[in-house]
């Protein structure tokens, strides 16, 4: 007799046709947050804020309740909802420009004061639905359409290290790093989602997740040269981990 080892999430939408370019990271994303929903019995009270950017394509795919933000509002938006709310699970999905750059005041802000909502973060140093601009985690060197000879240090700055500064903040319960380049990978990512999802459930405080994803149609790459680029480039930078988690400082 077979055993059923895999299927579609309850929370996917089973309608949707899939938009996110061929080997990019969101899809895997996607469903890892869709798997955290089912096991923690979120799908009936959970509300998204999406972004502007490819991750406002999150209701395309999920069916739980969601609200479309402008561009780095989601997070405002969150704390209005979980505010108005709080018997609800509230969780925003953003990319690293609408967190980091134009939202970078809703975002830290949220933290600071100790939202109980959950935040995911998908950093692929670049801002992939609108052509591939600079963002704010673009590498130095890294050559995009408005950085055609590289991120110049003395003309850009340094890209921000997202996860290190939400970790800093007193209001944040949990914030990592974790990356999808590889299966044991994921896996990580999927038990460090969970555990963002259970602390906002516990009532704890802002949990925040980046994850490292790829962008190989605007890296002009292939999804395995995208990969290898997150391991020798992305990760020497944006080093995964838990960078701080409330229940060990106690």
């Amino acid at each position: 007799m077979a055993t059923q080892v895999f299927k579609v999430p309850d929370s996917i939408r089973k309608d949707m046709r899939y938009g996110f370019c061929p080997g990019c990271d969101h899809g895997v994303a996607v469903r890892l947050v869709a798997e955290c929903l089912d096991e923690l019995n979120l799908k009936e009270k959970a509300i998204t804020a999406t972004s502007i950017g490819c991750s406002v394509c999150l209701y395309d795919y999920l069916e739980v309740d969601a609200v479309e933000a402008p561009h780095g509002r989601a997070l405002a938006q969150a704390t209005g909802i979980k505010r108005a709310r709080p018997d609800k699970f509230v969780f925003t999905y953003q990319g690293d420009g609408d967190f980091a750059s134009i939202g970078w005041g809703e975002s830290s802000h949220a933290a600071l004061r100790g939202e109980n909502v959950t935040a995911i973060c998908i950093n692929n140093t670049t801002y992939g639905m609108t052509g591939g601009q600079l963002g704010p985690t673009t590498l130095l060197g890294q050559v995009t359409t408005t950085s055609p000879t590289g991120r110049n240090l003395e003309y850009y700055g340094y890209p921000i290290k997202i996860t290190e500064h939400i970790a800093m903040y007193d209001g944040t319960a949990f914030a990592a790093r974790v990356s999808l380049d590889t299966v044991p990978n994921i896996n990580n990512a999927k038990k460090t989602i969970k555990k963002a999802f259970e602390y906002q459930m516990e009532g704890l405080g802002f949990s925040f997740v980046e994850i490292l994803s790829t962008c190989p149609t605007n890296w002009r790459m292939t999804p395995q040269e995208a990969h290898e680029r997150v391991r020798t480039q992305m990760m020497e930078i944006y080093k995964p981990g838990v960078y701080k988690d409330i229940k060990t400082l106690k």
